[in-house]
């Protein structure tokens, strides 16, 4: 939550948010001031982030079941954290049968296919200069560094900005230049842990709507 980096007043948006954890921890950064929004799937999981955050006393946050692969609203956000579905692998010590489901080589596609709609939603919701974080919790290439490279192509009105900008100390590692697809991508910005660094497994990526598209090499470059 530190890379979202809100501000009191603003207006954001947690659109993968049950079951609120990531949601009340952006919600003391803003000091319980200015809206979030918390969008998921199913509603037992939205009555669970309901609960955590009157038993908080966390006023601003709004919860509401929403399909972000297919979008949430017509608002606009200062930011967007969207800490994805994904396989898992970065927690296969807790769940080892997570293994065997991410073989199915279709129920992955499926996946990379929701984690594209996913942040397509998290881009339209954005106002210029707005922030999004991307994140997941699996070692797997093509949801880490060619998701994001993906992204970028999809978005030229986006760009990359180092993920630990917002803080003061350092973890993990740098992505790595031969998970992106072959497609574009300053790894040196995105950031890594793995669990030799502690903690588990994960990925993320800190991109901004600079409003202006930037200039996509021609098609085969």
């Amino acid at each position: 939550c530190a890379f979202v980096s809100p501000q009191p007043g603003e207006r954001l948006a947690d659109v993968c948010a049950a079951p609120g954890g990531k949601s009340f921890t952006l919600v003391e950064y803003m000091e319980n001031t200015g809206v979030l929004d918390a969008f998921d799937l199913y509603k037992g999981r939205v009555n669970l982030i309901k609960k955590g955050a009157e038993r908080l006393g966390l006023s601003i946050i709004y919860a509401a079941v929403r399909d972000a692969a297919t979008g949430v609203c017509e608002k606009q956000y200062d930011r967007v954290l969207c800490d994805v579905p994904c396989s898992g692998l970065g927690i296969i010590r807790k769940k080892p049968d997570i293994r065997y489901k991410t073989l199915e080589k279709a129920r992955h596609n499926e996946l990379l296919a929701t984690q594209s709609a996913i942040l397509d939603t998290a881009a339209s919701l954005l106002k210029a200069g707005g922030r999004l974080v991307y994140s997941t919790c699996t070692f797997a290439p093509e949801e880490d560094e060619g998701q994001v490279a993906a992204f970028l192509q999809r978005h030229p009105e986006f760009a990359l900005a180092d993920v630990l900008g917002n803080v003061d100390y350092t973890f993990g590692s740098a992505g790595e230049e031969n998970r992106t697809g072959g497609l574009p991508l300053d790894v040196s910005k995105v950031r890594r842990i793995w669990p030799c660094q502690g903690g588990e497994g994960h990925f993320m990526a800190r991109l901004v709507k600079v409003g202006t598209p930037r200039t996509l090499p021609a098609a085969g470059e």
